[in-house]
């Protein structure tokens, strides 16, 4: 599997995620992804108290276009979705941007996803980091 390929996988489970945060429907994010340690609840009130903390109204939905794109010296580019591949091949880990009006607002979504023997994919919240 290369990264391109995990995207496809977990672009579902991170947009509804994403969506969820978007709407204020913290409730329903379970119904895509597991929390690893947070509660709903806590992971509600870190998020919010970001966006307060920040005086940011909210966070954008997923398909919302980010308006940042530096000029990097070493040619890489800025990618608001990353994907690191394990090298034990059980899984994958997703950073996702988050931003507020197409801006950075320096908050991420960080997930796992684990390959389950079933043939499905777990996906599991690990945390929101500031940057």
């Amino acid at each position: 599997m290369n990264e391109s390929e995990a995207k496809i996988l977990a672009e579902p489970f991170v947009k509804a995620v994403v969506n969820c945060m978007a709407d204020g429907n913290y409730q329903n994010i379970p119904q895509y992804a597991e929390f690893e340690v947070d509660t709903v609840e806590s992971f509600q009130r870190d998020a919010e108290g970001y966006l307060e903390i920040n005086q940011l109204s909210h966070f954008d939905g997923y398909d919302v276009p980010c308006n940042f794109n530096p000029h990097y010296q070493n040619g890489n580019e800025y990618h608001k979705f990353e994907v690191f591949l394990w090298k034990n091949n059980k899984g994958f880990s997703v950073d996702y941007d988050l931003t507020t009006n197409g801006d950075i607002n320096d908050l991420t979504l960080q997930m796992d996803f684990f390959f389950q023997e079933s043939g499905k994919l777990k996906a599991v919240v690990t945390d929101i980091h500031v940057l």
